[in-house]
């Protein structure tokens, strides 16, 4: 008979993400150049994503396991640290929209979230997503220049 140590050992999974945040250095010490890109839209070819995860008392027993990070889906642009089930779903909607083909994101994403509650003990999730991909290009950085007049300061790129 097995122990409890090795049971749960067999019975467990394991889930890793890793995400990074950037955010522009705040220092009068250091001086960056801004970095710009073009966005190039392919208008030709929709995209359409779908996904589907069912959970029972909270622990899920199918749907998909790649995700999207970083995906902002509300109007205040934040991304959320933990994924909620219904989260989870439209960042696996948006890996296999984003996944057609080689593109940096979805530009005018529509989602079609869907939640089913069985007596509170089975939820089941479906996501649709549909937009168009798009890349970044032409990286480049704009030299800045910043002029102090009466102690406001003056920004112009040049």
């Amino acid at each position: 008979m097995l122990s409890l140590a090795a049971l749960c050992t067999l019975a467990s999974c394991v889930a890793t993400n890793k995400g990074f945040q950037s955010s522009p250095v705040v220092s009068r010490d250091v001086q960056l150049d801004p970095i710009k890109a073009d966005i190039k839209v392919n208008e030709e070819t929709k995209l359409k994503g779908e996904s589907f995860s069912t959970y029972v008392f909270s622990f899920k027993v199918n749907g998909d396991n790649t995700f999207a990070d970083g995906i902002a889906y509300s109007t205040e642009g934040k991304v959320k640290r933990r994924m909620s089930h219904a989260h989870e779903v439209r960042a696996a909607a948006a890996y296999k929209a984003l996944s057609q083909g080689d593109y940096d994101f979805l530009v005018h994403a529509n989602y079609v979230m869907t939640k089913k509650n069985y007596l509170g003990i089975v939820k089941v999730y479906q996501c649709s997503v549909t937009g168009y991909g798009a890349n970044y290009t032409n990286f480049r950085t704009e030299k800045r220049k910043i002029v102090i007049v009466d102690g406001k300061e003056f920004e112009f790129s040049e």
